[in-house]
């Protein structure tokens, strides 16, 4: 089927569907969130590995994608991603080809599926009993660069550990790595991409480069990290105030913007801003006005 004519029909189908409607709180966002997602099929259950890594992605870090799930559903984690091109859209794969349970979160409304290229994935997910598909914006919202903030911050909040898989140094993927930090969710990084090593160096667990056809190394390396993740002595680090003080220069930014919002795109350094965004969500500081556009709770 042409890719054009599935996204049209995958269109069709989604607004023909009947979501419900899910939470901010209930997505691992701040107690104080306002959000609203729409869900179609179940959250997959606890405990969550979020796979994370970069749109144009290398083989050999694609290629060991099946063996990272295959770890996971033996060890009974489902999985969390965000739907992109890349390490997202092969990690749900690899998990609907062993019935993994799996939630994809979207930074779009339920009408404008993205990416379009995933359009025979997301219908397959809609197919299987164990995915399910979250819309981080209302219908009739195509993304743009500020909700990827929202698509990131949903995908940290569920997880119950975050794996990098490839990162640029510069990348949504380095905001999430760092997001995972911040929070105190615990972050493994393969190694070989600049930007896992530099999340290696701020404190995530290195894992083996890929090799191999089984990639012995790397999978025990992170059977170890799955392992140490769920030991219950570990908790997750509560702010112990309500705006911290790494986050001040982005409150004056929000109040500098009044009613109407704050946009990424007015900010001098819109990849930094878009992580503070992630991070502030996530603590239930800030909430989407309108889509783009963020105000202070």
């Amino acid at each position: 089927m042409r890719p054009e004519l599935a996204h049209a029909r995958l269109q069709v189908r989604l607004l023909a569907a009947a979501p419900l409607l899910v939470e901010g709180t209930q997505l691992g966002l701040g107690p104080r969130s306002r959000r609203l997602c729409e869900l179609l099929g179940p959250l997959p259950p606890p405990p969550r590995l979020a796979v994370v890594g970069s749109r144009a992605a290398h083989r050999a870090y694609l290629d060991c994608l099946p063996a990272v799930l295959e770890l996971a559903r033996s060890r009974g984690w489902s999985l969390v991603s965000g739907g992109a091109l890349g390490i997202d859209g092969g990690a749900h794969q690899a998990a609907l080809d062993r019935r993994v349970a799996q939630l994809a979160v979207l930074p779009c409304g339920r009408d404008q599926p993205y990416p379009s290229r995933h359009a025979a994935l997301f219908t397959a997910m809609l197919d299987a009993p164990e995915a399910g598909l979250l819309f981080a914006q209302p219908v009739g919202t195509s993304p743009t660069r500020a909700m990827f903030a929202s698509r990131n911050a949903i995908v940290v909040g569920l997880a119950s550990a975050v794996l990098v898989v490839e990162a640029r140094s510069r990348s949504g993927t380095m905001g999430t790595g760092r997001l995972a930090l911040g929070r105190g969710v615990p972050l493994a990084a393969v190694s070989g991409s600049a930007g896992a090593g530099r999340l290696i160096a701020a404190g995530a667990r290195g894992l083996p480069r890929p090799g191999g056809p089984t990639h012995r190394d790397l999978r025990a390396a992170l059977d170890t990290f799955l392992g140490a993740a769920l030991d219950p002595q570990r908790t997750i680090e509560e702010p112990t105030r309500p705006w911290p003080e790494a986050l001040s220069d982005l409150r004056a930014r929000l109040r500098a913007a009044g009613p109407r919002g704050l946009s990424i795109d007015a900010c001098p350094d819109p990849e930094g801003t878009l992580s503070q965004l992630c991070e502030a969500e996530l603590l239930g500081l800030v909430t989407e006005a309108t889509p783009g556009r963020w105000v202070a709770l």
